[in-house]
């Protein structure tokens, strides 16, 4: 058993620092090629942070573990708005432009009701799966055509680009080492969703615990890493619409592109218990940042200590 601890441990290491190296030699390279910083935060930044839920989910579903990958995509849910938003808010209030919760929120609740809708027969297939996947294509267009963060984006990946281009910094001078962060990143990606998902089945098999329990905490947690750090940093900088368009942004790579992959490679069964635990919380959670966020345009640190709170009442509800 302290093997398996160590083992989880350890892929959740090589998950943050897979995910940190990939976004980093990423955002370099796409800047010294010229490509615009917003489209960079848009895509590779965005797809950064949900990548270890997309690594961890789509191996669950490659060995048919169907209740760790809907638990992984479902708490990872939960937790960006409950655990991460709570803390960023306690932290410092997060200022929020009212636009952003209009249009973004909007699409996140649209997702989240067309799992419902999808799973209503019990099961996420490779048809539901291709759904959410061309949903998620059509969230990309909207990104690119009205992305409304690119003064906050250009912000945070210029200083980036900036840092890249320092006088002294070798990476100006040898590109190769951002190709060499970007494929070490992936390799640590992979090895650690392998360490992962295999821990954190024998943890829930040792403690009789079903696995979408394991998926949605133990493992949620452990996903949503990246995503806490980089709300948590936005937070502290006053970087409002950063910090909540990382939350709402992710969770749509979470049920869009994650679910949808996943789903595809395996169907996934939801049994009414993963519906009604996980699911539902998932979308009352999405649902209770929009008044959240109009309540002055901020989410305040009392309003972070009821979203903690709230996060704190799902994972005792799962147990």
């Amino acid at each position: 058993m302290i093997f398996q601890l160590l083992l989880f441990a350890l892929g959740l290491t090589s998950l943050t620092l897979g995910a940190d190296w990939l976004v980093t030699g990423a955002a370099r390279v796409a800047a010294q090629r010229g490509v615009s910083p917003l489209m960079v935060g848009l895509t590779i930044v965005a797809f950064g942070t949900s990548a270890p839920e997309l690594v961890v989910s789509s191996a669950a579903a490659l060995r048919g573990e169907s209740g760790l990958a809907i638990g992984n995509i479902m708490g990872s849910t939960v937790a960006n708005v409950g655990l991460i938003v709570g803390l960023g808010a306690l932290i410092r209030p997060i200022a929020v432009h009212r636009r952003l919760i209009r249009t973004e929120s909007p699409l996140l609740i649209g997702f989240l009701a067309a799992v419902l809708l999808l799973a209503a027969d019990g099961y996420v297939d490779r048809v539901d799966g291709m759904l959410l996947l061309s949903g998620f294509g059509f969230y990309l267009y909207y990104l690119f055509r009205w992305g409304h963060a690119s003064e906050g984006t250009d912000e945070v990946l210029s200083a980036e680009v900036e840092t890249a281009k320092t006088k002294g910094n070798p990476e100006g001078r040898r590109p190769w080492l951002n190709w060499a962060r970007v494929f070490l990143g992936m390799i640590l990606l992979l090895i650690g969703a392998d360490w992962l998902v295999d821990s954190a089945i024998v943890i829930a098999r040792v403690f009789d615990v079903p696995e979408e329990v394991i998926g949605a905490t133990l493992v949620a947690v452990g996903t949503s890493v990246p995503e806490l750090a980089s709300t948590i940093a936005a937070a502290i900088r006053g970087l409002g619409d950063i910090a909540i368009g990382n939350v709402i942004g992710s969770n749509i790579f979470n049920l869009g592109l994650v679910l949808g992959t996943a789903s595809v490679i395996h169907p996934l069964g939801l049994s009414r218990f993963t519906v009604q635990s996980e699911v539902l919380p998932a979308l009352a959670f999405c649902l209770l940042l929009i008044p959240l966020a109009y309540t002055g345009a901020r989410v305040s640190r009392a309003e972070g200590g009821l979203l903690l709170a709230g996060y704190a009442l799902f994972i005792f509800s799962v147990l």
